[in-house]
């Protein structure tokens, strides 16, 4: 990635904001096939666009792409209501939020320090996220894809929030979501939720690595 020019940097920076944006929505639970349509479906042809583009930099974005191919076939119950098996199976055995993950409940402080951290831009969990908590892995991945798309929309002050990605994602995503990732799959049944998992963990630890050379690029500390 040496020598990458702003435009190369925006470009992945917008990118990443969707794939961001896409794991946030496949971990809000769908109730209801508009449910599906509306958090997954409608989001299927910009993210297979961003996927194949990103391949070269993330290898799970071949992973990501066989989960689209499966999302693109769920069209009724038949094949909705064994993915919201699994996602009931995630939510009472596995447990996504990070504070559950680090202490095995709740944890208040978790969810504090997230706040102060998303009080700093100005954030509030909105009714879109159904009152989840701050430490849900919903909401962790909505505040990197707004960071990464402001790193794109904010030009002249992209370095602040490269560094504050960098931070999160060392400080939070890391240190939980793979575990997260690891009890979930022992749970789960459909091919769907299975490659969803995977990819969640692979392209954060990949990305991990990417967001420290984009910091790099930028001349960060």
């Amino acid at each position: 990635m040496g020598g990458l020019d702003p435009q190369a940097l925006k470009s992945l920076a917008f990118s990443r904001s969707i794939i961001y944006d896409f794991l946030a929505s496949s971990y809000i639970y769908p109730y209801r096939l508009g449910d599906f349509e509306k958090l997954i479906k409608a989001r299927i042809g910009r993210v297979r666009d961003v996927a194949k583009v990103l391949a070269g930099l993330y290898p799970s974005m071949n992973g990501l792409i066989r989960l689209l191919d499966i999302a693109e076939g769920i069209s009724d119950y038949n094949s909705l209501t064994p993915i919201q098996v699994d996602f009931t199976r995630v939510d009472y055995g596995a447990i996504p939020y990070e504070g559950y993950t680090h202490t095995g409940y709740l944890d208040m402080n978790t969810e504090i320090t997230l706040k102060r951290i998303y009080a700093d831009y100005n954030l509030v969990v909105n009714k879109e996220f159904r009152d989840l908590r701050g430490d849900h892995i919903a909401v962790e991945f909505a505040f990197m894809s707004f960071l990464a798309y402001k790193e794109y929309d904010d030009w002249s002050n992209a370095i602040k929030y490269v560094e504050e990605e960098d931070y999160f994602i060392n400080n939070h995503l890391i240190n939980w979501v793979p575990v997260f990732v690891s009890t979930s799959l022992k749970l789960v049944r459909t091919e769907y939720f299975k490659l969803l998992l995977n990819f969640t963990r692979d392209f954060v630890v990949q990305d991990k690595e990417v967001i420290k050379i984009v910091r790099d690029a930028y001349g960060g500390e």
